[in-house]
């Protein structure tokens, strides 16, 4: 039987061109979700159509709400968030980001809904979310703290929370966001660590009454409602943590110079940026502007000689996403690099810690890992030459395909399919811009 048609990669000569990174999967599936519960029609333009925000889509629709596509954006026909109780089981596939805010979302608003996703969504956390929307009178069954999650009306006896978050969580804070958008009175969280504020500031551009304080490195965010959020049109930005592989690719592959155009930049998603420019990184940030309350601009991104470096934990909310990719590139990087605070890295759609670790030793490369922290030997000619086991997860595999395009000998992975969950495009791009990556089947 033959096996499954996937990816490999090969050592690539150089990286020329501009283009355009897939559009923001974090905003995509926030804009959707707030587009479901405003009154009105709202416009989103540039809709990432990957697996994970095509599964959010489809779960509204199936709570009874209206989404066209249109020729160049999607119609989402907004009712104020009034929802019907779906005839079956919301599938969100892969998507954690997706199940938890949508958890938040439909645990104050009178339906009754089980969410279920794969097997490798299933075997991870949900209990952060669940305990706090519990506490707003949210009746919630789950397995174990785990998938299936089944979500029970509480005939709108929600109340509101005043919730200190000890971890830095986007998905947390924005369950608890959603959820308060339909509770009366003051919902307020405390973030010790801050994270990702898309929520935040999408609401902000909706009308909502949302107050936020910043003191002493901490976030206090206060929610007032019941409140009416107004329709708008949306425009999604590229994705940084997809043009995270593309840059991490030019700055190793000798003689590269590309512009990556309309990326979002919000501060805490680019963090990798910060990292790797002290790796000695040739990055620069053009045409900076605000589209719906977010930065963007165009990164233009050339080779560097890369020097190893040593991150502390203050980073890994801004990098949590982009440490696979920070690994290929300490791996290339001259010198030894060391990554604290990545206990998260645990509880993504694998454990990215082991997985990357496992990856890059049958590459060749020198890396060992202890709880949270990890550390690379790197050098510039790493022989690569394996078969990448990416247990389902888009950024193991893009990351290594990466980095076979730089080591000497070709690296595959044994999922193609799992990359469509972000980055459906990925092998076309890499492509356009000169990277060497086919498609291949092991008899």
């Amino acid at each position: 039987m033959n096996k499954p048609c996937t990816l490999k990669s090969y050592k690539s000569k150089s990286l020329k061109g501009i283009i355009s990174a897939p559009s923001d999967k974090s905003i995509s599936h926030r804009a959707l979700i707030l587009a479901s519960i405003c009154i009105g029609n709202s416009k989103i333009f540039g809709l990432l159509e990957s697996e994970d925000i095509l599964n959010t889509l489809n779960s509204i629709k199936k709570l009874g709400i209206r989404i066209i596509k249109r020729k160049n954006f999607y119609e989402v026909f907004g009712n104020g968030g009034v929802f019907s109780d779906p005839s079956e089981k919301l599938d969100f596939g892969n998507s954690g980001t997706g199940i938890r805010l949508m958890m938040g979302l439909l645990s104050t608003r009178n339906v009754n809904a089980t969410l279920v996703g794969d097997s490798s969504l299933s075997a991870r956390p949900m209990l952060r979310v669940i305990d706090p929307l519990k506490e707003m009178n949210a009746i919630i069954q789950h397995n174990n703290g785990c998938l299936p999650v089944k979500i029970n009306s509480n005939n709108f006896f929600s109340i509101p929370i005043k919730h200190k978050l000890l971890i830095g969580s986007a998905q947390v804070k924005s369950a608890i966001l959603l959820a308060g958008t339909f509770v009366q009175g003051s919902t307020e969280i405390i973030e010790e660590i801050p994270s990702r504020d898309h929520t935040e500031r999408l609401l902000s551009f909706l009308g909502a009454n949302i107050i936020i304080k910043k003191k002493l490195g901490k976030n206090n965010i206060k929610l007032i409602s019941p409140t009416t959020l107004a329709s708008k049109d949306f425009y999604i930005p590229g994705d940084f943590s997809s043009a995270a592989f593309l840059i991490v690719a030019a700055l190793l592959i000798e003689d590269s110079r590309i512009t990556i155009k309309n990326v979002g930049l919000n501060f805490f998603r680019i963090g990798l940026l910060d990292a790797l420019k002290k790796m000695n990184g040739k990055i620069f940030i053009k045409n900076k502007r605000y589209v719906n309350m977010e930065l963007v601009g165009d990164i233009e991104v050339c080779h560097s000689e890369l020097n190893g470096i040593k991150l502390e934990k203050c980073f890994s909310t801004r990098l949590i996403d982009e440490y696979p990719i920070l690994f290929v590139a300490a791996s290339f990087a001259k010198g030894t690099s060391k990554f604290f605070g990545l206990e998260e890295l645990k509880f993504k759609e694998s454990n990215r810690i082991e997985t990357m670790e496992i990856a890059l030793k049958e590459a060749g490369v020198i890396i060992k890992s202890k709880n949270d922290w990890v550390q690379i030997t790197g050098k510039k000619n790493q022989i690569g030459g394996n078969f990448v086991i990416t247990k389902k997860d888009h950024r193991i595999a893009m990351s290594m395909l990466v980095f076979g395009m730089v080591s000497e000998k070709p690296v595959s992975i044994d999922d193609f399919d799992t990359i469509k969950t972000s980055f459906p495009n990925f092998k076309d791009i890499f492509a356009e811009v000169g990277a060497k990556i086919e498609f291949f089947q092991e008899w």
